[in-house]
């Protein structure tokens, strides 16, 4: 295996840049691996569902990580239909508390798209 500099300064085996892989799927499974295959996701996920209701202050000091990465985060999250936000982030006055609720029976959905890609039937 050779690696070779190339004219922007990018790094790539013989000589081209490295490619993603992108397997043909459907958006469904396209939006689980999006949300199950992000770490930071996957915690926020499990922390709202067990801990009911949180805002993105309760979810950042219980993991560990910065507020703006929660918020992406959570957006990410939101426009995937993993989680709902009350008020509606779009609707909430500044200096409204927004807390956020899991949707069970999305990430079911998700999970089972992303199981039957990996081809196992049930979750």
């Amino acid at each position: 295996m050779t690696w070779s500099t190339m004219e922007s300064g990018e790094v790539g085996q013989n000589g081209t840049m490295p490619r993603y892989v992108r397997p043909p799927h459907d958006e469904l499974v396209e939006a689980a691996i999006d949300a199950f295959g992000n770490r930071a996701r996957v915690a926020i996920l499990r922390h709202v569902r067990e801990n009911g209701p949180c805002t993105r202050a309760d979810i950042a000091t219980a993991l560990g990580i910065a507020p703006p990465t929660a918020s992406n985060h959570l957006a990410a999250l939101e426009s995937a239909g993993l989680i709902v936000s009350a008020p509606p982030r779009s609707e909430a006055r500044s200096g409204q508390w927004v807390r956020y609720t899991d949707i069970p029976e999305r990430i079911t959905e998700l999970f089972v798209a992303l199981g039957g890609f990996l081809g196992q039937s049930e979750p």
